[in-house]
């Protein structure tokens, strides 16, 4: 009898070892939890500054055919400081969805590449561990100057080109370029720029009239994320004459005097690189202007080219007298300048004292003795 309760006594007991170790076999709750994979993840922005603040994003996917009950999701580090809490509320994925968790974290930390660990515990399986890689680069904006006057004058606009780079790995937003300083009238005051994508530059141009020497500030302001920051450059703003601007200048002059006035004949040449616009010659200091030619109005005077003038004027006392040139650069801006010309002595006969010259009085003399002479011979003969 014992021997025929023995094989049935082994059966039962290997049937009763399985039933006592389930974890043997794959539980379906566990296999149901490893069909959750992470799907994406989302910086922004992609690439921190140092103490920027910015939203890491997790998307999970259910991949399998059963829902699934998550407890828990956290994210944490050592270094990056996770600001916002944990999801703590329990909550189903479902067959095929997908879920999203956001952190607020700030990099509070030297630039270099850092992991902070996404968390997932499943309420009846075990749990999701996954780094997210975060990048903190200092690199800022770059401006640079790609076009300037050599110098400045008063009250004369010049254009300024410049270059904005983006040499981060990820675009920043909003940028405004701000033009500062004292009496510089920028025109535009600030330009807006808007995104600029990795390795993007862009061209920006404007005008300043300074009024004084003095110093341009150019700032640009951006964001990167929800985070702003700021490059600037200064620009010495240092008077001086400008090696292409028109240059008017006087040759080929004779003066003469005659009529009670004197007669300046010659030319103006332009010896610039640029145009001089509204160009009107006329007598300063030393001389009057008088007509029958008070002004000579040339007009347009382009580089290498020149024109004829012509003043009268009168002058008193003194051997020199300034010759004005008026002129006008393409951009409105007023220039002058003054050229010394010696004028010669008053030596015509409308300037001699009132009398008979000595020539004259000789040729009534002779005449005279002539006339007398034929007269008495006349009356002797009588």
């Amino acid at each position: 009898m014992r021997r025929r309760l023995a094989p049935i006594i082994g059966i039962i007991g290997i049937a009763l070892l399985l039933v006592s170790f389930p974890g043997t076999a794959i539980e379906p709750d566990t296999a149901a939890a490893s069909q959750i994979t992470v799907t994406r993840v989302t910086l922004d922005p992609a690439v921190f500054f140092e103490d920027d603040t910015g939203i890491i994003t997790i998307e999970i996917t259910n991949n399998g055919p059963e829902s699934v009950a998550i407890r828990r999701a956290t994210m944490y580090d050592e270094d990056i400081l996770v600001i916002s809490s944990s999801y703590d509320t329990t909550t189903t994925v479902g067959a095929g969805n997908k879920m999203q968790f956001s952190f607020t974290v700030k990099a509070d930390v030297p630039p270099g590449i850092y992991y902070p660990i996404f968390s997932l515990d499943f309420r009846d399986a075990g749990y999701l561990r996954y780094p997210v890689q975060l990048r903190v680069d200092n690199n800022p904006l770059e401006v640079s100057i790609l076009n300037k006057p050599d110098t400045f004058g008063p009250g004369r606009k010049e254009q300024i080109d410049i270059l904005i780079g983006n040499p981060r790995d990820n675009p920043v937003t909003g940028t405004i370029v701000h033009f500062l300083g004292k009496d510089l009238d920028p025109i535009p005051s600030s330009l807006f720029v808007g995104v600029l994508n990795p390795d993007q530059v862009r061209k920006v141009s404007f005008n300043i009239t300074p009024q004084e020497p003095t110093k341009l500030d150019i700032v640009i302001d951006y964001r990167n994320g929800v985070n702003s920051h700021s490059t600037m450059i200064v620009v010495p703003v240092q008077f001086g004459d400008s090696k292409i601007r028109a240059e008017p200048i006087l040759s080929n002059i004779v003066v003469e005097y005659k009529e009670g006035y004197y007669t300046l004949t010659g030319d103006v040449f332009n010896a610039g690189l640029e145009v001089a616009n509204s160009v009107v010659i006329t007598t300063g200091e030393g001389g009057q202007p008088v007509n029958p030619y008070r002004e000579y109005v040339v007009g347009s005077l382009q580089s290498d080219d020149f024109s004829s003038l012509e003043l009268t004027f009168t002058a008193e006392n003194t051997s020199i007298v300034d010759i004005v040139v008026n002129y006008r650069d393409v951009d409105g801006n007023p220039f002058v300048r003054t050229t010394p010309v010696t004028i010669p002595a008053k030596t015509t006969a409308k300037e001699k004292q009132p009398g008979v010259a000595l020539p004259i009085i000789t040729v009534i003399a002779i005449s005279a003795v002539v006339i007398g002479g034929a007269i008495w011979y006349s009356w002797k003969k009588r």
